[in-house]
Formats: structure tokens, sequence, C-alpha cells
């Protein structure tokens, strides 16, 4: 038996798979695939592996990812730790083949930017980016292997090309040129690499209208001490291009609460953002120091509580303005990639929608319709 636990982001989670495919021929095997972005992500992560030493005593262990890299003391128990930058050597030439209907394509590793409380450019510390000759050749085969959709993921893919003198743009130019291209999204995308040229290269793509920002804050004193490279004038500028260029897009956006200095005005600031702009969807983390940046010498003096108090109140901001979201699509038409069949088909749309659909579906992509939305599904037909 071979098992893969995978934690953190899409980009750890397409490496974890490759390394299982490495280790494919090794019997009784389970690879932890850690991540150490937040606190919370390394002490889950740790756990995860300790309980899959106690469950499955008599397998061989192996601990991975950025977690390892950070802290491989910690996990003095595996048969093997393998950190995010051997395994990188360990899985060149390898490609992933998860049981899932979608297929994330990591194009980019590595980020050189000076956020001050981001460890990702201390575990991901040198940009390298695939040709596009090489995304291209994992693309078909991708489509040849049944995936519906491409998810194009890495470190920070604005980067992409930054260490071979191209630009994601290019990237994207050279996709709309290929015949029989899946659904394209991308991940998680910074935002001062949204421009109007991007918005451009994605309108002659099969694109899946659906933005991930890690906007963080929307206070300029706390984007200045999170050393961000934009203001709340350059935030509302895309976020308005984005919302003009597409119709029915999602648009979510990553928080964090309590980062050193944030006092209610400040956070009231952020709140007040996301409410009027429009925001679908949210990733909400309280502030945890991490060891190796620039903040962690700032502490973590706004107490657990409060952080919680801030986390809730943007999450049920934002369940209202999803549920909003899903009410204006009522009757219209969607494409989605069914994601499962038990008890009923699932699918997912390309503006990032789950709908449960009502009747019989035995194919991997479909049309349907909105017929009807809770506050927490969205039901359709084909």
């Amino acid at each position: 038996m071979q098992k893969i636990i995978n934690l953190g982001c899409k980009l750890n989670q397409y490496e974890g798979f490759c390394l299982a495919k490495k280790f494919a021929d090794t019997p009784n095997l389970i690879i932890v695939n850690t991540c150490c972005v937040t606190k919370e992500a390394e002490i889950k992560s740790l756990r995860k592996f300790r309980s899959a030493k106690r469950q499955y005593a008599d397998h061989k262990v192996i601990a991975t990812g950025c977690a390892c890299r950070l802290a491989p003391e910690k996990f003095h128990g595996a048969d093997q730790v393998i950190d995010n930058v051997q395994r990188n050597e360990l899985i060149k030439g390898i490609l992933p083949e998860p049981k899932k209907s979608r297929y994330f394509l990591k194009i980019q590793d590595g980020c050189n930017g000076k956020c001050s409380y981001c460890i990702v450019a201390k575990m991901r510390d040198t940009v390298e980016s695939k040709s596009i000759e090489e995304i291209v050749k994992e693309i078909k085969w991708a489509v040849s292997r049944g995936y519906q959709e491409v998810v194009l993921v890495g470190a920070n893919i604005g980067l992409y090309g930054y260490d071979i003198g191209l630009q994601l743009i290019d990237l994207l130019k050279a996709l709309s040129k290929i015949s029989g291209l899946p659904r394209l999204r991308l991940s998680s995308l910074e935002p001062n690499f949204v421009n109007e040229d991007l918005i451009r290269c994605l309108e002659d793509l099969p694109f899946c209208r659906h933005f991930h920002l890690p906007v963080q804050s929307a206070d300029n004193s706390i984007l200045v001490a999170m050393k961000r490279q934009y203001d709340i004038v350059y935030l509302e500028k895309i976020v308005s291009l984005i919302a003009k260029s597409f119709t029915d897009v999602a648009i979510g956006a990553d928080i964090i609460v309590g980062f050193p200095g944030e006092t209610n005005y400040e956070f009231d600031n952020t709140y007040r953002f996301i409410k009027e702009q429009p925001f679908t969807h949210l990733h909400v983390f309280p502030y945890s120091p991490r060891p190796l940046t620039s903040a962690y010498i700032l502490g973590d003096p706004i107490d657990r509580r409060t952080k919680r108090q801030r986390l809730w109140q943007l999450k049920d901001l934002i369940k209202e303005k999803n549920h909003e979201f899903r009410k204006s699509l009522l009757g219209k038409s969607f494409d989605v990639v069914i994601e499962g069949r038990d008890p009923v088909p699932k699918g997912l749309t390309d503006n990032y929608i789950k709908v449960f659909i009502n009747g019989v579906c035995n194919t991997k992509r479909a049309t349907i319709k909105v017929e009807r939305v809770t506050v927490d599904k969205t039901y359709g037909t084909i």
C-alpha cells in the first residue's frame, strides 16, 4: 500500500504527487507532504507525521515538503526526510497522475519577494521556470490522460519567465495559439502582476473566470509594514479592471488578520474594502510569526481572541457576499467539470462555484443551468 498525505498549496501537492510516482514501486510507503507557511500549518504537518508513524508503524514513512527544509530535526523519526529542494532534483522529468478531474501544472518555482511576514521566499528562494515547450507538452499529456481543466500553479506564477527572459503573458500568448486546449485556470496571482495586457491575453484563452489575489490587507500602513508592492488605490483599480473585463467573474483574496500594528482602525479599513469591492471568496488567516522573516522580531502582540473575532467578521461577510454572487447566477448556464458522483454528481464551474447536479451525469464535463441557491449550496440541472 502507498498513501500520500498532502498539506499546503497546490504547488506542494503537485510535487508531492510527483514524489509518490517516483516511489510507486516502493511497497508499504507513507508520504507526509508538509507545509510551514503558517505556524498552524507547521503544527498540523507535525501532527500528521506523528499520526502516520503511529498508525502505520510497519510502513516506511517519508517526510517531505517545506517544513522539512525549515526544521528537518523535527521529523527525526522518519525513515527518510526529503526537503522541497532535494525533492525537486528527485522528481525531474516526472509528471504526476492524481486521481482528480483537474490537473495542477507547475509552471515555475521560487519567489524573490521581500514580504515581511512570508517564509515562502526563504523556503523556495530560487526562481526557476519551465520552458514554454515543456508546459505545452505537459498540457497535451494531461489532456491525453482525460483531465478536463489545467490549473497553472507555482510559488509566484507572476514571476514566470523571470529566469529565462520571459513573462507570464508570453506563456499565455503561446498557449492561445494551441488548438484543443482544456479549461485553463490561474492559481493565486500577486496583485502587482494584474494589468490590461494580462487581461487581453486571458480573453484569447479558454480561461476560467476566477482570480485569486493575495491581497493580505486593505490598509495602506499595514501594507507598508508587510512590504507589499501596492496600495489601496492600485487594488481598487485592478479589481475594477477584472470585474469590467469578465461577466460573472469570481474574485477571491487572501487576508491576514492580526498583523502587528493592526488596530481596529486598520482592520476596519480592510473590512470596508472587502465589503465594497466585488469579492466572492476569501481565505482568512490569523497572523503567526514565521522564523527567518523580517516581521518575526515584531513578535505576536495581538491576542488570539481579537484575531479570531476579526477572522469570523470577514468569514461572515464573505459568506453573505458569496451567497449574493451565487444568487446572481440563477437561470444562467455554465460549463462544469465533474468532481464527484457520490451521492449525487458535483461539478465545478469555471467561476469557481461547486454545483450539485440533479439527474444522471455520466460525462466528465457538462453544461448545467443554475436552478436553486441556498446560503451554502448551489444546485443545477443538465
